[in-house]
């Protein structure tokens, strides 16, 4: 139940959360945005119903477990409007380590929360994802740089957020780090030490 309870909050809820961003957002004098977002919003919603009825037959993890880190990732990022996307959206460097499906499903919740985080601090933020892996470490990058400028000077992210995304990498071994280089450039690193016994 707890399981349960947790996929329809992270999963389901993130992706109505999105469509309500989208359309809380709407700008009538802007018809061909309104219509971009009410397209994007219809999606989502759909989305979200497929995957209630899919909790009914089996839990998102497992269906995760189908896909693996990159495959789930791609279909998260599909989901992102093109005007919220950075060019690149995806980048990957050297081959996918092999890691355990916990630690798949706990770093792959830790990307989707921060887009859907970042994605929410503002109407310009575009988001981008970086994946690379060196001989000794795997590395991923979630980066958010908003096109108007900010005037606060600290870390515009929500503590329990944070504290959600922390507890996440320390139970996949992972640590964490957050880049402010600017009030309206952020980048969220997870290190991953990777083991070669």
């Amino acid at each position: 139940m707890k399981h349960t309870v947790q996929e329809i909050h992270d999963n389901i809820g993130q992706v109505l959360s999105l469509a309500k961003l989208h359309l809380g957002t709407l700008d009538f004098t802007r018809p061909d945005e309104v219509a971009q977002k009410a397209f994007y919003s219809k999606q989502l919603v759909g989305q979200a119903i497929r995957d209630l009825r899919n909790l009914a037959r089996h839990l998102n993890a497992d269906r995760f477990d189908n896909l693996g880190l990159l495959k789930a990732l791609d279909y998260e990022l599909a989901c992102i409007p093109a005007e919220r996307s950075a060019d690149p959206l995806l980048q990957t460097s050297g081959q996918l380590p092999a890691l355990s499906k916990e630690q798949e499903l706990m770093l792959f919740r830790i990307i989707q929360e921060s887009i859907h985080c970042f994605l929410g601090l503002g109407d310009q933020s575009r988001v981008s994802v970086c994946l690379k892996t060196n001989t000794d470490h795997f590395e991923i990058a979630i980066s958010n740089i908003d096109q108007q400028e900010l005037i606060a000077e600290q870390t515009p992210l929500p503590a329990a957020y944070l504290s959600k995304i922390h507890n996440r990498a320390a139970l996949a071994g992972a640590t964490l780090q957050i880049d402010q280089h600017s009030p309206n450039d952020l980048t969220i690193k997870i290190n991953l030490p990777l083991s070669h016994s």
